[in-house]
């Protein structure tokens, strides 16, 4: 059997010349393949293109995404750098209020998991790493102290106003706090305060930060003012001439809150004043730093 030939004739418009073109079917099958297969590389070569291109795309972006990482990481290790610099600026204050205020020991320490440790027990911080969670558990651990100190100021703050440190008026001390002869019987007696003779309508000033627990009259003390000013402390002021405060009213130390008298059981014009802590009269010298 002969080898088949393919004839393709193409004839164009209006022309009378023509074309003809004669190929086995070999052939035929041959140059299908081949345009299929030039198809297929084609498709291949388009699709690895535009994937070298995204991948291409991707490299820089990531170059990029990298360059900033590297900047952010820069800056961040600089913040913790200044975080670290104001946390130890912050433990050397709490060392200080600390000691001004009194306290042994501004607290304990951070273990490495960033827990409390002992109170009392350690020295400095240690060093922050690079640990949102452990830099913000040593920032709570400094507030947390700072706190305390504060607290502790303010209430020895609020001691000291309330502390009875002046001299409630000024004159002459004519009789002591302790055992004495009474100047109208002449039996011994016990003098549970200071006698400070002065001319009549002298200020007397409250010696320390209180409210005015009762003014008015009491037997023995003729017009008398009593203060309650915390922490243990209260004070006595009698044979006034006047009166010049009310029951439940604030006094500060300095104010004035009366004059000088000799109302009452009094031999002449003078102020009784007494200093009693925790109930007990003790004795006013030991809390006038100001005078005498």
């Amino acid at each position: 059997m002969g080898r088949r030939v393919n004839t393709i004739i193409i004839v164009p418009h209006n022309k009378a010349k023509f074309f003809k073109f004669s190929f086995s079917t070999r052939t035929a099958i041959f140059a299908g393949i081949l345009a299929v297969g030039l198809l297929v590389f084609s498709i291949v070569a388009i699709v690895y293109t535009g994937t070298g291109v995204t991948r291409r795309n991707e490299v820089r972006n990531l170059v990029q995404e990298n360059r900033s990482l590297r900047m952010v990481n820069d800056k961040l290790s600089r913040t913790i750098s200044q975080v670290q610099a104001r946390l130890d600026e912050f433990e050397e204050r709490t060392k200080r209020l600390a000691l001004v205020a009194g306290m042994q020991t501004a607290g304990g320490t951070l273990d490495q998991q960033g827990s409390q440790g002992e109170l009392g027990r350690g020295g400095p911080f240690d060093r922050v790493p690079e640990d949102p969670a452990q830099l913000k558990a040593q920032a709570s651990w400094i507030e947390k102290h700072l706190d305390s100190v504060e607290r502790v100021i303010r209430s020895r703050t609020r001691m000291l106003a309330s502390t009875p440190s002046i001299a409630p008026a000024m004159g002459v001390i004519t009789d002591g706090f302790g055992p004495r002869k009474d100047p109208f019987t002449g039996l011994p007696a016990f003098h549970r305060g200071l006698d400070i003779a002065a001319r009549r309508g002298t200020p007397i000033e409250a010696p320390a930060d209180g409210i005015v627990v009762f003014a008015g009259h009491e037997h023995g003390y003729g017009r008398v003012i009593r203060l309650s000013h915390g922490f243990g402390y209260a004070t006595v002021f009698g044979h006034l001439s006047k009166i010049l405060v009310h029951p439940g009213e604030r006094v500060h130390r300095g104010e004035i809150i009366g004059r000088v008298g000799s109302s009452g059981r009094s031999t002449g014009p003078h102020l009784h004043y007494e200093v009693h802590v925790d109930g007990k009269a003790v004795n006013p010298l030991y809390y006038i730093l100001n005078a005498f």
